[in-house]
């Protein structure tokens, strides 16, 4: 397999998981409770953490730690919150619109002007 078909394949099940994990915030069971974003955020971010190892089942991954892994767990917990804060007022829909679009903005600054990327792909 091709690297940029892993890249489709991985990013259409980022697609579908990003896309899904607010669907718990607006259940029943969580707002009949009233869960504090904090502790919904370590909910997510504890499943983060056990489903990340399965990436190194993938031949020729290995594990490294670096710092720029540091730098994304900072930027993915207030993140975090704010979108658990951002479903229970605005609605999934609205949130995630919104934010995914500014996201797909970021993504591409730090991509071009900060890692220097070259749009491209074969697919």
């Amino acid at each position: 397999m091709t690297n940029d078909t892993i890249g489709w394949y991985a990013a259409f099940v980022s697609c579908i998981a990003f896309g899904s994990f607010g669907v718990p915030i607006k259940g029943e069971a969580a707002t009949s409770v009233d869960i504090d974003p904090l502790v919904m955020q370590t909910y997510k971010t504890t499943v983060c953490f056990f489903t990340s190892w399965f990436v190194l089942l993938v031949p020729g991954e290995t594990l490294c730690f670096t710092p720029w892994g540091i730098c994304s767990g900072i930027f993915w917990v207030p993140a975090g919150i704010s979108a658990v804060y951002a479903i229970r007022n605005a609605g999934l829909a609205l949130s995630q619109g919104i934010w995914s679009s500014i996201i797909v903005i970021v993504s591409f600054v730090w991509g071009i002007f900060v890692f220097e990327e070259d749009v491209r792909s074969k697919i």
